[in-house]
Parts: C-alpha cells; sequence; structure tokens
C-alpha cells in the first residue's frame, strides 16, 4: 500500500467537499483534468471531458444538500502508487440527503495523475449498493 498518498487524497477531497456544499460546480470540478472521466459504474453511464463532468455534478446538486463521509477513520481507504507521478485510491464512501435523512453507502475508484504542481483526478469509478 501507498499512504504516502492518503494526505494528498485527503486534501483533494476536503476542498471538492466544500466546493459541493457551496453549490460550487467549477469548484467541484476542479479536481479532474480536462480529459479526465468519471463512470457510473451501477447505472452504466460515463461522463468524459470537463463540460460533462460539470453536467453530472450540476445534476447531483439538484437532489439537494448531501452530507458525505469518505474521510472518517474507520471508513475503507487504500492506496496504490502508480509508476512515478500517480496514485490510485480504491475506497468506500457513505452520503447522507440532508432534507430526506436518506443514507445510500458505496465504493469508488480515483487515479490521479501530477500536472505540474497539482494532482489532478484522471478517471473516476463508483457504484451505489
Amino acid at each position: 500500500m501507498a499512504d504516502q498518498y492518503a494526505p494528498i487524497f485527503e486534501a483533494i477531497v476536503k476542498k471538492n467537499l466544500a466546493a459541493f456544499a457551496a453549490g460550487d460546480v467549477a469548484g467541484a470540478a476542479e479536481m479532474y483534468d480536462e480529459q479526465a472521466v468519471v463512470v457510473d459504474k451501477k447505472q452504466a453511464k460515463s461522463y468524459f471531458g470537463t463540460d460533462e463532468i460539470k453536467q453530472m455534478i450540476e445534476g447531483f446538486l439538484k437532489l439537494g444538500k448531501v452530507e458525505f463521509k469518505i474521510l472518517i477513520q474507520n471508513m475503507r481507504k487504500e492506496f496504490y502508487g502508480v509508476g512515478d507521478t500517480g496514485f490510485l485510491v480504491d475506497s468506500d464512501f457513505e452520503m447522507t440527503f440532508s432534507e430526506n435523512g436518506v443514507a445510500m453507502k458505496g465504493s469508488t475508484q480515483h487515479l490521479y495523475y501530477k500536472k505540474g504542481d497539482q494532482w489532478k483526478c484522471v478517471y473516476e469509478g463508483f457504484e451505489m449498493q
């Protein structure tokens, strides 16, 4: 395992979740590379590139305010180094819709590569249970 990537992942996720909480589509999309792909495995749907990912985020934000749990201590997070400038995170998450209290669990995989001085997600796959 490559746990040295945990602090990098935490910083990226904290920034991303703050943007989601603020309803900031551009901020939530900032973690993705311009050529990134996001795959919703359960729905068999993929989103390619910044514009489609922003549309996906906008659709998600329309569902209402959501509390994510991914950075808590007992949540599964496995880190793997990928070459000299990349890492993969395989993790579980929970999310709760604030308005109705509905909770959902799922798993996600993120592949990050360093571009200049920033880490960018080039692939995200997720599946809700």
